[in-house]
């Protein structure tokens, strides 16, 4: 009997038309502002190549570019949606990333124009690509920093802070933005709303199970794909359905209050892949399209955008609201569900 509390349940709240329409606006708007302002920004050189650093003169200060159109994309989004839909502007910024790259070609400009270089020259252009990745992370970042400050900045009133304590004290647990449960900087960010962040700890082991679960799923849904051409909407899904099984194997094993930990996993994943790409032996004898390793088929603007959004996207779907005299002595964040009613 004293267990009730926890075993509870709680229904999310379906959002009303105007709520739906201002998420597919944000969307909408991410995706032109890129397919637009951003494409004179990241357009390569060469009009048949891709979207990438190496692709391009001063491919460098493209990133920083970019990252100044994700933080307004992020911005845009958050202000339309966010009061209702969390992280909507790190995702809005990432699907418009993702989309940008449908402009351009896919790898396998790259890996023709260096099949004659030499035999390593794969093993050169996959640690190019770990080190392209940081950089679009970072951009990442940047719209998951900028989207928690408006978020904070728009509707962060006393009010607000006064409906969540009133949400806790009736066992009702919200998600907390990604931007919100940076360690050491969710108080500066949350300014006290919203409960405790996810605990180090639980965060840390929540990405390392994120990490491993999405490189084993994307080893197997690249299995057969040696003997069919590079195609965008064949790696997208790839990285997409591994990202999100990582995902909601992680939370389901250690839940956490955002989709912050997701996020970072998705970053450490394309660096860990494309090391491996470039320290495992290389296959003779393929065709220069086919590349030795299923991870030089993504650019790294890919991997990183389309797991970003795959990750928040998955975090939305899994996350469910838990009892809050449930986790009133639990600093990570636990579904009581699954195990009250055993």
């Amino acid at each position: 009997m004293g267990d009730a509390p926890s075993t509870m349940m709680v229904e999310r709240t379906e959002p009303n038309l105007l709520e739906r329409a201002a998420t597919l606006v944000s969307w909408t708007l991410a995706g032109a502002l890129f397919m637009t302002v951003g494409w004179f920004a990241m357009e390569p050189d060469d009009p048949l190549g891709p979207v990438c650093v190496y692709a391009r003169h001063g491919g460098w200060m493209m990133l920083v570019q970019t990252a100044a159109l994700a933080g307004v994309a992020a911005a845009l989004a958050t202000v339309l949606a966010g009061r209702r839909v969390v992280d909507i502007g790190s995702f809005a910024a990432a699907f418009g990333l993702a989309v940008v790259t449908l402009r351009g070609s896919t790898t396998e400009q790259l890996l023709v124009g260096g099949a004659d270089l030499s035999d390593t020259f794969q093993r050169g252009l996959a640690l190019r690509f770990a080190v392209e990745a940081v950089g679009w992370f970072l951009v990442v970042a940047v719209a998951v920093g900028v989207s928690a400050a408006v978020m904070s900045w728009c509707f962060g009133t006393s009010d607000d802070a006064g409906s969540a304590r009133r949400d806790q004290d009736q066992d009702f647990y919200s998600p907390l933005h990604a931007g919100y449960d940076v360690p050491r900087l969710s108080a500066w960010f949350s300014n006290g709303r919203g409960g405790e962040p996810t605990s180090v700890a639980i965060g840390v082991q929540h990405t390392l199970i994120a990490v491993a679960i999405t490189l084993a799923a994307f080893a197997v849904l690249s299995a057969g794909l040696r003997s069919r051409s590079i195609q965008h909407g064949q790696v997208c899904f790839v990285v997409a359905a591994a990202v999100g099984i990582g995902t909601y194997t992680a939370y389901r094993i250690n839940p956490v209050r955002s989709a912050l930990w997701a996020i970072l996993a998705v970053g450490i994943a394309a660096v860990v892949g494309y090391a491996w790409a470039a320290v495992r032996p290389v296959t003779s004898g393929l065709p220069a399209t086919v590349p030795s390793s299923h991870f030089l088929r993504i650019l790294p603007i890919q991997f990183i955008s389309v797991g970003t959004a795959a990750a928040v996207a998955t975090f939305w779907s899994v996350q469910v609201p838990a009892s809050g005299r449930h986790t009133v002595h639990v600093r990570d964040v636990r579904p009581s569900s699954g195990r009250g009613g055993a």
